[in-house]
């Protein structure tokens, strides 16, 4: 009898075990050893006076296995202090909170003065990239997004929001020799904490019902720090816009 007890309890937990896997949030899922060993990979290329941290911000549960989606950050150490061993800390991201929910509603100025609502998106996909003038990435990517705006056209919405002023931070000038060809909405900082973004850029990817699917950060990066060709098969932004164009149709 208890034999038999003790199999059906060893079953039962069996059976409602998680199984975790991780993801930069790049499309590809793995197992944790595999994190571990990128970073161990990682920490030896730091400096001896920073340290490197392992964090999970969000969790997906989809029944028996948990996404986890993490990134790793640098930090300084305090002299004399070793760095840190490998470690999986939780932060939750605020912003992903919101997927597979109702983008909060905007209303935003573009740069000729006109208004941009949100209602205004509905009926196809939507990618609304978040970004300011002092951010280095958010400007190294503006041509590789120009490109995805060139190949999809009118299939997609392409928006931009800056919590920058147009008249305040001269974006006409600012945006007058740049390779961005996005529709850009200024004013838009009490939006960007409204989304609780944090680090930019921030890419938001929308369904033509106005429902939030995806957030990425920036464009994706090559191996020699380039873009990513759009055909390239590791090109994840344009595997989730034809993703989205496909389910509009």
């Amino acid at each position: 009898m208890r034999i038999t007890l003790a199999v059906l309890v060893l079953l039962t937990l069996k059976s409602y075990s998680q199984h975790n896997l991780y993801t930069f949030n790049n499309g590809n899922f793995i197992e944790e050893d595999k994190i571990k060993q990128l970073f161990d990979t990682v920490k030896k290329t730091l400096p001896s006076t920073y340290t490197l941290t392992a964090v999970i911000y969000h969790k997906i549960i989809k029944k028996d296995t948990v996404l986890n989606y993490i990134s790793f950050s640098t930090s300084k150490q305090s002299p004399g202090k070793e760095s840190a061993a490998f470690k999986l800390a939780y932060k939750q991201d605020s912003t992903f909170l919101l997927l597979n929910q109702k983008l909060p509603a905007f209303r935003l100025k573009d740069m000729d003065g006109k208004e941009i609502s949100s209602a205004g998106l509905s009926g196809k996909p939507t990618l609304i990239n978040f970004w300011a003038i002092y951010c280095g990435p958010c400007i190294a990517e503006m041509p590789q997004l120009s490109r995805l705006k060139e190949r999809y056209k009118d299939k997609m919405n392409f928006i931009s929001i800056t919590e920058n002023s147009a008249t305040d931070d001269h974006l006409h000038d600012f945006l007058k020799n740049r390779d961005f060809n996005f529709q850009v909405l200024h004013g838009g900082e009490v939006y960007k904490n409204e989304l609780k973004i944090g680090a930019l850029p921030k890419n938001l990817f929308l369904d033509k019902n106005g429902i939030l699917r995806y957030i990425q950060g920036n464009y994706p990066v090559g191996t020699n720090a380039a873009g990513v060709a759009i055909d390239d098969k590791n090109n994840y932004f344009t595997k989730i816009i034809d993703e989205l164009i496909g389910d509009s149709r």
